[in-house]
């Protein structure tokens, strides 16, 4: 037997289920979109972290050197480090940082300033400027630290 009674049977049409994906669509758009920017803020704030380590283990290197190292001279300009070694007669024994990827740069300029009549005390200044270009951005982003190292 044949139903010809079209209207007693229940389903949805094409253009009724076109409609609920239409709306589903819209309401799912903006929650991509908003996950999407929340990884890319992860990503942002994880590269400023490590930069931040990074000029940190630097500035903090520079404290474990003799004052009068080759590694502390004055530098007029700033010169770029990408990984640092400890070094004990003339040999390496540790590594102790290498930046990640070659995303991240380094770059240390070192000031002396001799003891004076106000302060007895030579003593240098040790500037690090870590510098990153973020996935998807044109300018480059930039953090820099400063510390001390003075004469024992």
């Amino acid at each position: 037997m044949i139903n010809n009674n079209y209207k007693k049977i229940k389903g949805f049409s094409l253009v009724e289920i076109s409609i609920v994906g239409a709306i589903l669509l819209i309401f799912l758009i903006p929650v991509i979109t908003l996950m999407s920017r929340g990884s890319s803020g992860t990503i942002r704030n994880r590269n400023e972290i490590l930069a931040q380590q990074y000029a940190s283990n630097y500035i903090a290197y520079s404290n474990l050197q003799k004052f009068d190292s080759e590694k502390l001279q004055e530098t007029t300009e700033e010169k770029l480090v990408d990984e640092l070694k400890l070094e004990k007669n003339g040999e390496t024994f540790a590594l102790i940082d290498k930046l990640e990827d070659d995303l991240f740069k380094r770059y240390v300029s070192i000031k002396d300033f001799p003891a004076t009549d106000e302060i007895p005390y030579n003593y240098k200044v040790v500037t690090v400027r870590v510098e990153w270009l973020q996935p998807g951005e044109k300018n480059k982003r930039n953090v820099t630290m400063s510390g001390l190292v003075n004469e024992r």
